[in-house]
């Protein structure tokens, strides 16, 4: 192999890996877990397994619910998401739309690689879809408008302490970017982790939508 196609195989793997855990530490053991989204099979328990690990709401061993209940996400554009937790999803309040968060972070190259994609899906399914972002950094609300500016980002973006409560609520990310679809009943619908071809987010949207 030459160096050229060397380089370029590179930059081809390092598109479809997540950035590893949201403190921006890079685990190239676990990467090669991500370099397929995790999508729910719902004919594989094997699937669903790997799925409801990465990206999914957690109860403890004896079924409770863990400690945090509700969760106020805070929006860029100053109106804000309450979220009550349940064993087996999450209800928003005067939610009437199914709603995808994505967790990411600014230094996060294929978190930002994936918002183009996140707008399409936002404009498409603006009558049946909510798309948070929910950033996992620790950014002054002006650095992330600053970022959405320059990103072009049409979906919500939720800021601050809330959005930590969320991410240990629904069980910890294990890699970024990561995303959790969850239909408008607040019912779970599928969970990923890394860049999601857009047309598999497309098919699991209109089933969560139905």
């Amino acid at each position: 192999m030459t160096l050229k196609q060397g380089i370029i195989t590179s930059l081809c793997l390092f598109a479809f890996f997540g950035c590893g855990d949201n403190k921006g530490q890079k685990d190239e053991q676990n990467s090669s877990k991500q370099v397929q989204s995790k999508n729910l099979d719902e004919n594989s328990n094997k699937s669903e397994n790997l799925n409801k690990d990465s990206v999914a709401p957690k109860t403890s061993e004896s079924g409770q619910n863990n400690e945090i209940k509700d969760i106020t996400l805070k929006l860029l554009n100053g109106s804000t998401m309450q979220i009550t937790k349940r064993s087996d999803g999450f209800d928003v309040k005067d939610g009437k739309k199914a709603t995808l968060y994505v967790f990411f972070a600014t230094w996060c190259p294929p978190c930002k690689a994936e918002i183009p994609h996140l707008n399409n899906l936002s404009e498409k399914f603006k009558n049946e879809l909510n798309i948070v972002g929910v950033l996992l950094e620790d950014k002054s609300e002006d650095e992330v408008k600053e970022f959405a500016q320059k990103y072009k980002v049409k979906y919500d973006i939720a800021v601050g302490d809330g959005n930590f409560l969320f991410e240990k609520a629904i069980g910890g990310i294990k890699g970024l970017p990561a995303s959790a679809l969850f239909k408008a009943n607040g019912d779970y619908a599928q969970g990923y982790i890394g860049l999601v071809p857009e047309e598999m987010l497309e098919n699991d949207i209109n089933k969560a939508t139905k």
